[in-house]
């Protein structure tokens, strides 16, 4: 009878042992869950601007933020930073500047996924000083005229993306401007540098952008050849085409009007030349 109580016994406790796994909840292989959640937030959310020890892209690197900045402010920023920088906030104004006034646009994270990834940031920890940034280099590539095709639509984007001028400009591209939905594109590569560029390139996460072409991503090549394009650009004046169609619009009134005067020109002779034979049958049938 006690051996057959302890094997039952055995028997119950390697089933717990073996089938508990199931059943526990689980945790990522070693990660703690809110680090795992956090980390595949970053990835989707915020590495196409962000590295985390790897250098500064559109924006700064994150190591060690979390030691920099307040948790507060963190929260605040990464929820609605759209709302901190209208504030005033200082920080916020400052970034804009030294990013080359490139604005964080609004992720659209609640409350728990902002938590998630402050501990992911947290769990990074601050950079060692044997440790500097290292940015990534890539070489100058592509063709330039091809980008300004892929530009102005001339040539199309191979998955059907909209061409860029739908929306941007760019000095000397198109001589009376082009779209004004988005920011003047001519000294981007400027702002953000070979890294930064060919980030945003590569991901286009800006809200307006991301529904346009989030199922239809550019190539390789067409990256290259704007990057192209962006590079020569960088160096020209901002666009303002004001004066130009100003002008335009003032020699254009002025050329209607002499060419409204040249065809019409005997129009008041045949008015008089009427007048004064009506006039004249007139005297005479009085006399």
């Amino acid at each position: 009878m006690k051996s057959s109580t302890l094997i039952l016994v055995l028997v119950i406790a390697l089933t717990v042992v073996v089938f508990s796994p199931i059943f526990l909840p689980q945790q990522a292989c070693g990660e703690d869950a809110p680090t795992a959640e956090g980390k595949g937030i970053f990835q989707a959310k915020c590495s196409p601007c962000h590295t985390i020890g790897g250098g500064r892209l559109v924006g700064p690197d994150l190591k060690g933020v979390t030691a920099v900045r307040d948790h507060a402010w963190l929260t605040r920023f990464i929820s609605t930073p759209d709302r901190v920088l209208a504030s005033g906030d200082p920080i916020a104004k400052q970034l804009l500047k030294e990013y080359g006034g490139v604005a964080m646009p609004n992720l659209g994270l609640n409350q728990t996924q902002v938590d998630e990834l402050i501990v992911y940031l947290a769990e990074t920890g601050p950079r060692k000083k044997s440790e500097p940034p290292v940015a990534a280099t890539i070489a100058a590539a592509g063709d330039p005229q091809r980008g300004t095709a892929f530009f102005t639509g001339a040539i199309s984007f191979q998955r059907g993306g909209a061409p860029c001028m739908s929306c941007h400009t760019v000095s000397a591209v198109a001589p009376l401007g082009s779209g004004s939905l988005g920011p003047d594109l001519t000294g981007i590569h400027g702002r953000l540098g070979e890294a930064g560029l060919a980030s945003i390139l590569a991901t286009l996460p800006f809200p307006t952008m991301r529904p346009l072409y989030q199922s239809r991503p550019l190539t390789q090549a067409e990256r290259e050849d704007l990057a192209a394009l962006f590079r020569i650009a960088a160096g020209r004046p901002a666009v303002n085409t004001t004066p130009r169609i100003c002008a335009i619009a003032i020699a254009g009134c002025v050329l209607l009007l002499l060419l409204a005067g040249v065809v019409w020109r005997k129009r008041l002779r045949s008015v008089r030349r009427t007048f004064v034979t009506e006039m004249t049958k007139t005297e005479g049938y009085q006399g």
